[in-house]
């Protein structure tokens, strides 16, 4: 198992201009991960991650390949966003997500996430996902055979309100039907639909190209104003892997009697110190797998 972490994780000091990506790679090595999953959004310019090009950024792609072999820790995969339920976008985001195969050939990185809806949306109507879903898995297809030609492996997560659930990335999973698609089995994000996260993520760790791992604090009634609201209602809270609500050691026992021995990113959103957070849910992380496997 190669437990590491997103670059997510580190946005907000991104953000600010206390970290950059070599900070990043740096903090990795320094506290015993294995490898960085680097999230597009990390380093777009702000709001722009549905247009950017990392391709096109010489000066980032430059500093991101610097910063993994000065560091000794590689990159494992690129985590993106996507859109294939507009009519007018779904070229673009198609060209567009095919040149990040492409790059991913180019920087030896064999795992591309991406989404297919934009994370806030919602269905508001019945038979909306059922009338979108066609357009999403041709293009799906269309992209996951361009990726087997270059070798990579392309997945979808449970993400956002509307490509969530294990029924529904499953069936796009079988609709695609190609060994180069997957998923990514992201550990909390069921909660987003109201789905139990251990029985999600048993459903889905036979198809798992990538997991990531987070924590939620999950309760009935939002406490506060900085609480996200499930499709059923709950309210739900980043936390550190480990203190929260999720049953994190049985899910991270079910990974590892899956058989499952790939990259494992930890997605760290909770309101605690960002490095803190980071550094006590790698820990975590570490000790449940290295237990899991009678280590």
């Amino acid at each position: 198992m190669k437990v590491g972490l997103s670059s997510y994780s580190f946005r907000p000091l991104m953000q600010s201009g206390a970290m950059q990506i070599e900070d990043v790679f740096a903090w990795v090595g320094k506290h015993g991960g294995d490898h960085v999953e680097l999230a597009t959004l990390s380093v777009a310019p702000e709001g722009q991650d549905l247009q950017y090009e990392l391709a096109d950024d010489a000066e980032m792609l430059k500093r991101l390949t610097g910063a993994s072999q000065k560091s000794g820790i590689p990159l494992s995969g690129l985590c993106m966003s996507g859109n294939f339920i507009d009519d007018g976008e779904r070229a673009f985001q198609l060209n567009r997500l095919k040149r990040y195969v492409e790059l991913c050939d180019k920087l030896g990185v064999r795992f591309l996430r991406h989404d297919v809806v934009p994370w806030s949306l919602r269905a508001t109507e019945p038979g909306q996902f059922e009338a979108a879903f066609p357009a999403i898995a041709d293009a799906t297809h269309e992209l996951a055979a361009h990726a087997g030609r270059y070798g990579v492996t392309t997945s979808v997560e449970d993400h956002g309100f509307f490509m969530n659930s294990s029924e529904r990335i499953k069936r796009l999973l079988h609709a695609v039907n190609l060994p180069s698609f997957r998923l990514t089995v992201d550990i909390g994000n069921f909660l987003c639909v109201d789905e139990n996260p251990l029985t999600g993520t048993r459903a889905c760790l036979p198809h798992a190209s990538f997991v990531h791992l987070k924590d939620f604090y999950v309760r009935q009634v939002a406490p506060g104003a900085d609480w996200l609201q499930t499709v059923g209602g709950q309210a739900i809270r980043g936390s550190v892997f480990g203190y929260g609500d999720l049953p994190v050691q049985s899910i991270v026992a079910d990974i590892v009697a899956s058989g499952y021995d790939g990259f494992v990113s930890l997605e760290y959103e909770g309101n605690e110190p960002t490095q803190y957070g980071c550094e006590t849910g790698l820990k975590n992380a570490k000790a449940m797998f290295a237990a899991a496997a009678g280590r």
